[in-house]
């Protein structure tokens, strides 16, 4: 039996291989990044302030191999399912090549930050992009009701939005702002369908699916971030238990 709306705290590797074949409509991830790096800190010369940002967002994020769970992914999509993934440039190719060899490439969405962090020893570009893979289990028809085509305008594969932050901001650093997730969703996965998220960290896209009325498997092996993903899903349903009752209060009268 398929665990629906349930946060999982461990590693894919113990949870994805136990989920039946073609059990789900959409797996949507935010995996490692091989971003990390020990050495590479900087400072704000300038300011003279000792805020040193250090690369380094742990061990998880050297070395990561998406094949293994790309695999995973593969098998459990159902036929008319994609993948979606975040990554960075230093991954892209090696997902260029398996997706070529495994799936359908679909397109590259290219997300792009209001708000990118400064570049403080002024030696390159600021970094405001990130990219989105998108592949499909199966050639994508109009009959296909897990591609929800929006306006023309709107379906370009040029993204913008800000940085995740604010009340939002949970202390993750690679936190995904919770409109971009809610829109992947709505895009890729019908009313009512499963959507799978391996890395899901402090939840952003199971609690995007949620509130968009899909299912949610969120796996994540930090006891922390699960924590804290936990109950932002309390908090939300809190929310729409206050906002329901305040409806029904209003309708007595």
């Amino acid at each position: 039996m398929v665990l629906e709306n349930q946060l999982i705290n461990d590693k894919w590797e113990n949870v994805l291989p136990g989920l039946p074949d073609e059990c789900c409509e959409l797996v949507l991830a935010d995996p490692p990044y091989n971003i990390s790096n020990e050495n590479k800190i900087f400072r704000d010369y300038r300011s003279g302030k000792n805020g040193d940002i250090s690369m380094d967002f742990g061990s998880w994020d050297f070395s990561f191999n998406p094949a293994p769970f790309l695999e995973q992914a593969k098998r459990i999509l159902k036929p008319e399912g994609s993948i979606l993934v975040f990554t960075s440039r230093q991954l892209a190719p090696v997902y260029e090549q398996w997706f070529q060899q495994n799936m359908i490439v679909k397109n590259f969405i290219t997300l792009t930050s209001t708000n990118p962090l400064p570049q403080f020893r002024l030696t390159n570009y600021r970094s405001a992009t990130q990219h989105i893979y998108w592949a499909s289990k199966q050639p994508i028809k109009r009959s296909n009701p897990n591609f929800n085509f929006l306006e023309q305008e709107e379906m370009t594969n040029s993204w913008y939005a800000p940085i995740c932050g604010g009340h939002e901001r949970v202390g993750h650093p690679c936190q995904k702002p919770l409109a971009i997730c809610q829109k992947l969703i709505k895009i890729h996965c019908r009313p009512g369908g499963l959507v799978v998220d391996p890395f899901s960290g402090v939840g952003s896209i199971p609690l995007a699916a949620y509130s968009l009325g899909r299912k949610y498997i969120g796996i994540e092996m930090d006891k922390k971030w699960h924590d804290i993903a936990q109950q932002r899903i309390k908090d939300y349903q809190i929310k729409v238990e206050q906002e329901t009752d305040k409806f029904e209060q209003v309708k007595m009268f």
